[in-house]
């Protein structure tokens, strides 16, 4: 991990608030477990300031706190709510919540933590 300071930072109820309602305007099925897995995702790449994002990592520590799921389930299920986003909705809202034209060739899950972690530090 590559994080800016060894300090980690407290994400506050309108953040969290704000990737949750995001995340279901970007399209993320609320019935699945991605949704939530994507909130924890975001939330301890904030909390540890990554300035590079690190997908093994953030995989091994919410399997650590779901304790009857390994990494690679993580990312399965985190790789099967960003496949299965509603495009329409994601289209329509990407640039309303972050400011930025939605450019498909660049878009991954990386990328759309990074972006959230932008936001949320303007927030």
């Amino acid at each position: 991990m590559i994080s800016s300071n060894n300090k980690e930072r407290k994400i506050s109820y309108n953040q969290k608030l704000f990737i949750k309602t995001s995340l279901r305007q970007l399209g993320i099925n609320p019935k699945n477990n991605g949704l939530l897995i994507f909130q924890e995702a975001i939330t301890y790449a904030y909390s540890k300031d990554m300035i590079i994002i690190n997908l093994e990592e953030i995989y091994r520590y919410i399997a650590q706190k779901h304790e009857n799921k390994s990494p690679r389930t993580i990312e399965t299920i985190l790789r099967y709510a960003f496949y299965n986003l509603n495009s329409k909705k994601l289209s329509d809202n990407y640039k309303k919540i972050f400011g930025l034209e939605f450019c498909i060739e660049y878009f991954s899950i990386k990328t759309l933590i990074e972006d959230f972690l932008d936001i949320l530090n303007s927030k």
